[in-house]
């Protein structure tokens, strides 16, 4: 058993250079991994603030409430709704597709998201 070891022990050390190059092969350029950035939206004195331009899907959407009123980042079409207490933030994964947003406790506060 020992002597089994130590031949496959030395045929590792001496495949190493080979065994590298096909996994240096096989993983992708970096410049074709997009990184998941993330997105701020801050909702104060009672409005969304500006909605970012450059949103993929995938990306994170981190909504902030700096105000000293409940509200909430709504998708009129349902596929979101996030409640926010005064000061809390929440995060979720932007999905692509134009969103109409409102605040369901004071639906006059709208916005609209971009998504690619």
């Amino acid at each position: 058993m020992l002597r089994m070891t130590m031949v496959l022990l030395g045929m590792l050390l001496l495949a190493g250079g080979s065994v590298s190059a096909v996994a240096a092969s096989t993983t992708p350029p970096a410049a074709t991994v997009q990184a998941q950035r993330v997105h701020v939206i801050v909702i104060d004195k009672m409005q969304f603030g500006p909605m970012p331009t450059d949103v993929r899907a995938g990306d994170i959407l981190e909504w902030t409430n700096k105000d000293i009123l409940e509200h909430s980042a709504t998708a009129r079409e349902g596929s979101f709704d996030i409640d926010l207490k005064p000061g809390a933030s929440a995060r979720s994964v932007a999905t692509a597709g134009t969103f109409a947003v409102f605040c369901k406790f004071h639906p006059t506060m709208t916005a609209t998201l971009v998504v690619k």
